[in-house]
């Protein structure tokens, strides 16, 4: 369900209930893309809580019909990329693409070894169209590129798991995408994450807001007293 203008504003000014429903409008798609794109449960936790952390810092700042849902896709990707681009790839059978599956096939399990050595944008955009059913624009918006420049990659990507596969990369797609339906949270376990979130980043602005205020209050005092000592 999107998130209401009304909900997003109420979030903008820090009442914790709308931020916890915008958050957790979003939160199992970041969730999904984090480690359907990385692979590895390690790296997609640091990603997911990167994200949402940064996600309450900048919502303030966001324009008037900014849509949240395009704007975590956009952030997720990024940041999963960076995370992804700093360390190796996983194993094929311990990659969360394969994870899952039980008994995956060999043919799969070189699949995914294949998908993991393409260039980060292909890889980035075969994982999304076949996992999130992104189609070509929001690929674009997720990927930070043109809807045109999207579709290149996927073609690309589509074109080069074929040579490995014998054609059969939208079948292995189809597979990738059974096995990226089981990356997301479970139900239960939406709210009490970002209900956490949340409340650690209200506490955080509360502190920060109390020190801002300390050290108003002391310069106000320094210059009280710097006046009543030099008075004459």
């Amino acid at each position: 369900m999107a998130v209401s203008e009304e909900t997003l504003a109420r979030a903008q000014r820090f009442d914790r209930a709308a931020a916890e429903a915008v958050l957790a409008d979003s939160y199992a798609a970041v969730h999904r893309i984090a480690r359907g794109l990385t692979g590895r449960e390690s790296v997609a936790k640091q990603v997911v809580a990167g994200v949402l952390t940064r996600s309450l810092r900048v919502l303030p700042s966001w324009r008037k019909g900014v849509s949240p849902e395009n704007w975590f896709y956009h952030h997720t990707v990024l940041t999963s990329r960076a995370a992804a681009a700093n360390g190796d790839s996983p194993g094929a059978r311990e990659d969360l693409l394969s994870a899952g599956l039980e008994e995956p096939p060999a043919e799969y399990l070189a699949f995914i070894m294949a998908l993991r050595k393409l260039p980060a944008q292909q890889r980035e955009a075969f994982i999304l169209h076949h996992g999130e059913r992104l189609n070509d624009r929001l690929l674009g918006v997720a990927m930070d590129c043109s809807t045109g420049a999207a579709r290149t990659h996927l073609q690309a990507a589509t074109e080069s798991l074929d040579m490995v596969t014998g054609g059969r990369a939208a079948k292995s797609g189809v597979v990738l995408g059974r096995a990226y339906a089981h990356l997301g949270p479970t139900e239960q376990s939406v709210l009490p994450y970002v209900r956490g979130r949340v409340r650690a980043a209200l506490w955080g602005r509360r502190v920060r807001r109390f020190i801002r205020r300390v050290i108003t209050l002391a310069i106000l005092a320094g210059l009280a007293w710097a006046g009543w000592h030099w008075r004459a």
